[in-house]
């Protein structure tokens, strides 16, 4: 990360805006292996267009998709409770010794003391990284493609709707390299920046990303989707036509079964995984419902509704009004690993503390 400033820190770790934010936009690198990708030809071949758990809205005039987080939405806030509730509790309970009963403790545990209550301090900071990353902020960062005005209208944490201009994007994907692969820190998305007239970047951010056993396909699957839209006469007919299902996202919040399929779905696209890893889907679930539910909705602003008005007679409208009702496989799959993971996760802490009761 290149050098920044206390207000960028203030961004980063008081108001934990690591995604699309100013501060992000300057520091975010082009590590890793990248691609630069063809908006005017198809990049890789075998590649079709897919919605995969991004898109919101579909119509011949803007197509609308969700930031990259969304799909890991909670997940990273959930672990912040679960690490700040000891910690909070674990503080209070030094402090109280140290102030009301310092006569009874060693010196030297004194001092322990002290620098836990300044390791206190530093885990709290990163607790609330972790709690603000997902939580008490909006419920997801839309961006619209729109294809009459080739204008993209995206929601940043910090800056409001930013216009960009579609020809004047450059977009690349941006894969880790082996050595990152084994450090845990796989990174397959695509990403895209615009520079001003003097060259120096203007925005830096992540536009697709999919998590799932597709992976890199994935993401290219959702690039081509937009790629068609906007450079395509038919684009709009095509993406109109995908058989996938778009997000319940809609000018709503995120309803809790719709949270706990895409909790199910994160985890990976196969049924036996889900079902091994119940407990990983209860921790995605949870987390995500909590988080949603402490988040408002994204409202555009009035001046890009009127630059994205839908015609009425539009034959190719897509959202959630229009979408199917869930069927009841599609409920009751994720809401029975659901509760198969909260009953392993209950089960394990009985064995493991059971000698306490």
């Amino acid at each position: 990360m290149q050098s920044t400033n206390a207000k960028d820190f203030l961004n980063l770790l008081i108001k934990a805006n690591w995604g699309f934010s100013s501060t992000m936009s300057r520091s975010r690198g082009m590590g890793g292996r990248t691609d630069n990708l063809h908006k005017g030809k198809r990049d890789a071949a075998g590649v079709n267009a897919a919605f995969n758990d991004s898109v919101v809205v579909v119509n011949s005039t803007y197509l609308e998709v969700v930031d990259p987080g969304n799909r890991l939405r909670g997940v990273v806030s959930f672990f912040g409770i679960m690490g700040g509730v000891p910690l909070i509790f674990g503080a209070c309970w030094l402090v109280f010794a140290l102030i009301f009963r310092a006569d009874r403790i060693p010196a030297i545990v004194y001092v322990i003391g002290l620098v836990g209550v300044l390791v206190f301090f530093i885990g709290l900071v990163m607790t609330n990284i972790f709690i603000r990353w997902d939580m008490f902020r909006k419920t997801h960062y839309p961006m619209r493609f729109n294809r009459r005005d080739r204008k993209v209208y995206a929601w940043s944490q910090d800056m409001g709707v930013v216009t960009m201009d579609w020809d004047d994007i450059q977009f690349y994907s941006s894969q880790a390299t082996k050595s990152q692969d084994r450090r845990g820190m796989s990174r397959e998305e695509i990403r895209g920046y615009v520079r001003d007239r003097n060259g120096n970047m203007l925005y830096h951010l992540v536009c697709f990303k999919y998590e799932g056993l597709k992976g890199m396909k994935g993401v290219l699957e959702i690039w081509e989707l937009v790629r068609r839209y906007m450079e395509e006469p038919e684009g709009h007919i095509q993406a109109y036509q995908v058989d996938q299902r778009l997000l319940d996202l809609d000018g709503k919040r995120e309803s809790s079964i719709h949270s706990l399929i895409q909790a199910t779905q994160v985890l990976a696209d196969s049924r036996a995984f889900q079902l091994i890893f119940a407990p990983m889907v209860m921790w995605a679930g949870t987390g995500r419902i909590l988080a949603k539910w402490t988040c408002r909705v994204p409202r555009w602003p009035e001046w890009v509704e009127e630059k994205c008005r839908v015609d009425p007679n539009d034959p190719y409208v897509r959202n959630r009004h229009t979408e199917p009702p869930l069927s009841a496989k599609e409920i009751l799959w994720p809401l029975f690993c659901y509760l198969l993971g909260w009953a392993e996760v209950l089960v394990i802490l009985y064995f493991c503390f059971r000698g306490y009761f």
